[in-house]
């Protein structure tokens, strides 16, 4: 089933305040316009939040706005890449898009990294790295000043193991960063976008492109993207007030 319910409040991301207490009774009464715009709101006082931008997916969904809604959930899932909810509503707006395309498959070792990165979400990956890192050196003391062999050993082998899983952190940190950061990506707002082969209407029709498609930014040029889909192909210039970029 479709899950349309209001997420809960995580205690120091976001306020509950009347701002929110209003927004969520506005979406509970049937009112997603005006929750829509309170979410927004919310964001542009307080900053990024995946639950904001949840609800916000939500009340756009609501509304039949499938552009809105599939960017909204893009964003909160950079910010909660293994919440369930998010994932779930991603994958159901996705399978209401026009446009079916065949995704280009990741080697094993990319999607297992991926999957392994997206256990943990935001600075979760540096406190690990961190905690790794003092029991690397709490280790790596008790060989260089311990007076038995066997503790030694133990202590050599323990912090080995325990420095490799720091540095494992520490990339799958960094690479869960750069991909939070990267605004390579868009989502088709239009109802319908045709694909021109030079930056300009004067290009030839290459293919059509619909609402709540996400495509990937490869160039851009004046008031228009070139763009490429998830198939690896196809790829030609949109204007710019077609996507808004993730």
């Amino acid at each position: 089933m479709f899950l349309i319910s209001i997420t809960f409040v995580i205690a120091g991301e976001v306020p509950a305040d009347t701002l929110w207490n209003r927004a969520n009774s506005h979406y509970s009464n049937g009112n997603y316009q005006e929750a829509a715009h309170l979410y927004e709101q919310i964001l542009n006082e307080n900053g990024e939040s995946a639950e904001i931008y949840f609800n916000l997916g939500n009340a756009c969904f609501k509304q039949n706005l499938l552009g809105a809604a599939h960017l909204n959930y893009e964003r909160a899932r950079r910010l909660a890449p293994a919440n369930p909810d998010i994932l779930h509503n991603l994958d159901f707006v996705k399978a209401m898009q026009i446009d079916k395309i065949d995704e280009v498959q990741d080697v094993f070792i990319t999607t297992w990294l991926d999957d392994t990165m997206n256990v943990f979400a935001g600075n979760t990956w540096s406190i690990v790295f961190l905690t790794l890192t003092v029991l690397s050196l709490l280790l790596l003391s008790f060989f260089i000043f311990s007076q038995t062999s066997r503790i030694r050993k133990l202590s050599f082998t323990a912090f080995c193991l325990f420095l490799l899983l720091s540095a494992a952190s520490f990339y799958l940190g960094y690479r869960q960063r750069n991909q939070t950061l990267n605004r390579s990506e868009a989502i088709i707002f239009s109802t319908e976008v045709v694909v021109k082969s030079t930056p300009n209407n004067s290009g030839s029709d290459l293919f059509i492109i619909h609402e709540g498609l996400k495509v990937r930014i490869i160039d851009k040029q004046g008031n228009y993207y070139r763009i490429m889909l998830d198939d690896g192909k196809s790829q030609g210039w949109i204007p710019r007030e077609s996507a808004e970029i993730i």
